[in-house]
């Protein structure tokens, strides 16, 4: 089997049975003779899906099949992208595709297009929310929301921004220290750099070498945005903490390490998201009650009874797109607005559980305000109890940053 055609299955998965492409691709790289070409492959044309769905639309008279599309989308990446691949080169291989994935009779059709294409890409579109949507490939019903919030020249400069290669790890306070970890880092010749915000993570390069520290607990792997959310929460040592909705684990092992007396319950809904939790805490040698909980459903039995209480809710994941660029393929307005009333439920629950004086946080890793600043408007409003402490968005950058918001609430006491 070629790399093209595990490339094309994998993306078949993706756009066919709206599979996630992260698992896909680590299901079928095995099948590859270069992982690297078909990683690279597979996440570039799932970047550039509505760029490229708009180049199609412009130079087809109605929409192919879907392999077709799927065929021309690896194409156009191959010709853009793959240096060392002449443009007559890719699109011969991707024909040949086509017939090792037995389309042999859109074979011309691909062959057409992609000639077509090499010569003279349709022009972009005038209409500026429009060409933004086509230059940053995010749907257009994303940017204009984005305009509406953050106006057009922020819009643009963070969907325009290319993410940070390195990846922000954590290192284990409870196990080593960042001096031991640096070294380790240097001897393995692993590139890394600092962080200026953090004192406790790096960025590092996330490669083969690195994996025995990471299965040692010595590091993990958790954005700065995470790491912000956590800090924000300012869980101390004695208390303790709920994090309703708490897989992968992430946030609930970074509060039992602050110190020796936080107590932290994390809790989802699925019985293999608690033995991820499990799994986490083990490695990095904390200690976590961890439980079936619907946070979507109140539990009289936890009223009151938790200094911090985290709502990390279930979002549109907006704000990660860079990293899981198939975030944008299923979303829609409709998907958005279900989200929101479970959101809103979620924050009602997790606010019933905080002692007098504690605090609610409410986080998504979404920038859209249907799913942020109007859910903590609406429940400020329906709970004079609680007052907003602090509230960030933070947008996508080049230094490491994904798009995330974070808001604290605290109960008055009465």
């Amino acid at each position: 089997m070629s790399d093209l055609k595990v490339c094309y299955n994998i993306l078949s998965q993706v756009y066919k049975q709206q599979a996630y492409g992260s698992i896909s691709l680590t299901n079928k790289l095995g099948e590859a003779k270069n992982r690297d070409f078909v990683t690279r492959l597979v996440y570039g044309v799932l970047r550039n899906d509505v760029r490229y769905d708009y180049f199609i639309a412009q130079m087809t008279a109605k929409k192919p099949q879907n392999s077709a599309i799927i065929l021309l989308k690896i194409g156009m990446y191959c010709v853009e992208e793959m240096d060392g691949m002449p443009d007559y080169a890719a699109v011969n291989n991707t024909v040949e595709l086509a017939k090792e994935v037995g389309k042999l009779g859109s074979s011309g059709f691909i062959n057409g297009v992609l000639k077509a294409f090499c010569r003279n890409k349709p022009a972009l579109p005038n209409e500026p929310a429009q060409r933004l949507s086509v230059e940053a490939s995010v749907p257009l019903w994303i940017v204009k929301q984005y305009i509406k919030q953050f106006g057009a020249e922020r819009t643009r400069g963070f969907l325009s921004c290319k993410p940070l290669e390195l990846e922000h790890a954590r290192v284990n306070l409870g196990k080593t220290d960042i001096s031991a970890v640096k070294e380790k880092l240097k001897a393995l010749n692993v590139e890394f750099k600092e962080d200026e915000e953090n004192d406790d993570c790096l960025f590092v390069r996330n490669c083969q070498e690195i994996r025995p520290l990471f299965d040692a607990g010595l590091i993990t792997f958790q954005s700065l945005t995470s790491v912000r959310c956590c800090k924000t929460a300012g869980v101390k040592d004695g208390d303790s903490v709920l994090d309703m909705c708490a897989a992968p684990g992430g946030k609930s092992v970074y509060f039992a390490g602050i110190g020796c007396n936080v107590k932290v319950l994390s809790c989802d809904i699925y019985h293999h998201r608690l033995q991820l939790i499990q799994q986490y805490a083990r490695r990095m040698g904390v200690k976590l009650d961890v439980r079936l909980l619907d946070a979507t459903i109140v539990n009289k039995a936890l009223d009151r009874a938790f200094d911090v209480v985290l709502c990390d809710v279930p979002c549109s994941n907006l704000g990660v797109a860079a990293k899981k660029p198939d975030v944008y393929l299923f979303k829609d307005k409709d998907a958005i607005f279900s989200l929101t009333q479970t959101q809103a439920k979620i924050l009602e629950n997790g606010a019933a559980y905080v002692k007098e004086g504690g605090v609610l946080i409410y986080s998504t890793c979404t920038l859209l305000k249907e799913e942020n600043e109007d859910i903590i408007k609406k429940f400020l409003k329906g709970n004079r109890n609680f007052k907003l402490e602090d509230q960030n968005v933070y947008l996508p950058d080049d230094k490491g940053s994904d798009g995330f918001f974070v808001a604290k609430m605290r109960r008055t006491r009465t």
